[in-house]
């Protein structure tokens, strides 16, 4: 990716490097955008923020701001690495009314307005714009060791029909979401869910709360993002 002059990372605390140990939230050193920086040379500009949305970027104009940085630069790019924030419930709200009809923190279709937006934005500038699929969630060890840390866990069941798979499966539609965008304008996709998925003991690459990778998880995003740049770009 040295052909880029500039490249922003748009993401949430995964691509921020934030993973948990023990309930406190730490960071990863070699976390996968410091291990790529130090492979290829170039420098990525990190605009992720722990707990931000797709819908708080939109708002806060964040892509508008750069753009008016970098105007002027003839190479820059944007990578998008967001989502699973955006999936999530308000679980107190939840569990006061788990036979009531609720909404993720970005409705999904919200979701996928706003992504293509953005998207347009930056092409219209002569952004390349780039986008990753989300890391899959254990919808266990998220339910155990956060939303029933948060909430009444057997309040949020009832919501799930007994079946915790639902919030796997519902962030599972995020992530078709960005691929969905992806393909309709035209952007490249990093594949980093692939690479877990396809372990049969994904889940040693995970923090204890099931939703942020480890050190050893950072280590598999950044060599699925290195065989990207290997066949794509370099």
């Amino acid at each position: 990716m040295k052909e880029f002059g500039r490249i922003a990372l748009f993401g949430d605390s995964i691509p921020k490097g934030y993973t948990t140990k023990g309930g406190k939230i730490e960071k990863v050193k070699d976390n996968a955008v410091s291990l790529l920086e130090a492979k290829y040379g170039f420098h990525i500009e990190n605009r992720s923020a722990y707990g931000l949305t797709l819908h708080k970027l939109y708002e806060r104009g964040a892509v508008e701001e750069f753009l008016r940085e970098s105007r002027g630069e003839k190479e820059r790019a944007a990578i998008f690495c967001i989502g699973g924030n955006d999936s999530d419930y308000d679980w107190r709200a939840v569990a006061r009314d788990p036979a009531g009809a609720h909404e993720s923190k970005t409705p999904l279709d919200v979701f996928r307005k706003e992504l293509c937006e953005l998207i347009d934005k930056l092409q219209a500038e002569g952004v390349r714009v780039l986008l990753t699929t989300l890391p899959p969630v254990d919808s266990q060890r998220y339910f155990d060791r956060v939303i029933s840390k948060v909430a009444d866990g057997g309040k949020v069941l009832e919501f799930f029909k007994g079946d915790l798979t639902n919030i796997s499966r519902h962030q599972e539609r995020y992530n078709l979401a960005v691929i969905e965008a992806g393909v309709k304008k035209g952007c490249k996709i990093i594949d980093i869910r692939s690479a877990f998925l396809m372990q049969r003991d994904y889940l040693k690459n995970y923090s204890d709360d099931g939703i942020h990778p480890n050190e050893a998880g950072h280590r598999v995003i950044a060599r699925s993002v290195s065989e990207f740049i290997d066949a794509n770009i370099a």
